[in-house]
């Protein structure tokens, strides 16, 4: 079968490689459906990341397919099924998981290969986390899950945010359903409407220059900005915009090595309060799959051209954020 294989920064390959085959508690799936996504843009570009295995790897994470093998033991699914596929299982057993914290899991079970004709899912996975496909949607639109996972993750109790791109318009569009008055920050105008289109309050420009996003501060500081870019300099605004006794979550994660500089001011004098927002739950995946049953629109209006394996390496290359459906029976 065809996939594509990272060997290093930016070198990544489509090759000719064995068939999967389903081991004991394991399913293999033709993949119907795969997407883009900034994280697949930055394992390209560094040739690392805390969900990739050893180089060479497979790429690809966010997938639906059809069941084609079932391993020894399987009861949940069968051939012939059309399945979303999360791309981890927690362990359940390790402090993390016994602590409520799943998406922590020291021992947590990634999976990546999306970008490939087949797929060998974990058995860790097809007990926990695949999922049928809802009856009539289109696969590209059920692969969205996975990302829509990270944003039920972080959304839950969040109000304001800063970044318009894929993320940021899932949790714009999930705090606005929650009844949270959202304002979005964005460079790019279409998204800014769309944030309009879909539940935000408020959507405005990223302010120029610190003085800009000091005056945005005083004049419309939220009590929780959710930071959904992932560079430094958007995590430095976050801070700057949170009102005093405020929170900001990180749910963008920087490039692998990035350091922050964040200012001490606000942080200590206003007792604002940071943390981060890392992967998703499987709680919080069936949730995704299921608004996505509900309002298949949400997703599909994020969605661009579909490509084939040959064109992923240049979609990533391109524009990190962009999602492509990625067909791999296609040849362009």
């Amino acid at each position: 079968m065809r996939a594509l294989i990272l060997h290093g920064a930016g070198d990544l390959r489509l090759e000719d490689v064995p068939d999967p085959v389903a081991g004991p508690g394991e399913i293999v799936i033709e993949v119907t459906a795969a997407l883009t996504c900034a994280t697949d843009a930055k394992m390209l570009s560094a040739g690392a990341h805390p969900a990739l295995g050893p180089l060479p790897a497979p790429l690809g994470h966010e997938v639906a397919g059809v069941v084609r093998q079932v391993g020894e033991g399987v009861a949940r699914v069968r051939t012939g099924d059309a399945v979303v596929v999360a791309n981890s299982a927690p362990c359940l057993d390790c402090p993390a998981c016994r602590g409520g914290r799943p998406n922590l899991c020291r021992r947590m079970t990634y999976l990546t290969g999306a970008f490939a004709e087949r797929l060998r899912v974990p058995a860790a996975i097809v007990e926990r986390n695949v999922h049928p496909l809802p009856a009539g949607l289109p696969p590209e639109l059920g692969a969205a899950a996975e990302p829509l996972a990270c944003a039920v993750h972080t959304v839950r109790g969040c109000g304001a945010l800063a970044g318009g791109g894929v993320q940021g318009q899932f949790i714009a569009r999930l705090a606005a359903r929650a009844g949270a008055r959202v304002t979005l920050l964005d460079p790019h105008a279409d998204r800014r409407e769309m944030a309009l289109r879909n539940g935000a309050e408020r959507s405005l420009p990223v302010p120029a220059d610190d003085d800009a996003v000091a005056a945005l501060g005083r004049e419309a500081g939220a009590g929780l900005v959710i930071e959904a870019v992932g560079r430094p300099a958007a995590w430095r605004m976050a801070v700057r915009l949170a009102q005093p006794g405020g929170e900001v979550v990180f749910h963008g994660g920087c490039p692998a090595g990035a350091e922050v500089m964040l200012p001490s001011g606000p942080i200590h004098y206003s007792e604002l309060t940071l943390r981060g927002a890392y992967h998703h739950t499987p709680e919080a995946f069936a949730q995704a799959v299921a608004i996505i049953a509900a309002d298949p629109g949400m997703i599909a209006e994020l969605l661009h051209t579909p490509i084939g394996l040959a064109g992923v390496a240049h979609a990533l290359s391109a524009s990190r954020g962009v999602k492509h459906p990625v067909m791999p029976t296609a040849v362009h």
